[in-house]
């Protein structure tokens, strides 16, 4: 795959999903991601999962805590958890997340939107609602205010319509 070929975070969202579902996918592997923490040393299925699933340009180490949030919270999801068809934000509403942490997901950077946008995979996986995580990819990988701004708007328009 060239460089003009590649994948955004968010492009990768659907083959990971796939991947992290599949019955041939090793269980250990999958209990690993599952339990990995968002610090200290990340477990080597980590590692192996990301040189083989994420696009080479994305493997850079500035990027390594964006993947782990997000392959931790796709690997929570039953069932891959993963439904285009579904806006993060409709899912989070019917999963009665508060609006209070909504404001607090939208609002936060760094670690607390890493450590924030976990805690939300982990009440949609507990209410068994699957999503687009496409969405959580653009959130978790934007470093560009007026596209953060966006996305940010995206969820809470989805997130308010279903409310």
């Amino acid at each position: 795959m060239t460089d003009i070929e590649t994948r955004t975070p968010a492009g990768h969202v659907p083959a990971l999903a796939a991947v992290l579902k599949a019955e041939h996918f090793p269980t250990g592997e999958r209990a690993a991601l599952k339990r990995m923490a968002l610090d200290g040393p990340a477990p080597l299925a980590f590692h192996r999962f990301v040189l083989r699933h994420i696009d080479s340009p994305w493997q850079s180490e500035s990027w390594t805590s964006e993947w782990r949030a997000l392959i931790c919270s796709l690997a929570i999801q039953r069932d891959g958890g993963f439904d285009p068809s579904k806006p993060l934000g409709q899912a989070l509403a019917e999963a009665s997340f508060s609006e209070h942490r909504l404001e607090r997901l939208l609002a936060a950077t760094g670690e607390t939107l890493r450590s924030l946008a976990l805690r939300a995979a982990r009440q949609l996986a507990a209410k068994g609602i699957a999503t687009d995580w496409r969405q959580l990819a653009e959130l978790l990988f934007s470093r560009n205010p007026e596209i953060r701004e966006a996305v940010n708007r995206r969820i809470a328009r989805d997130y308010y319509r279903t409310v």
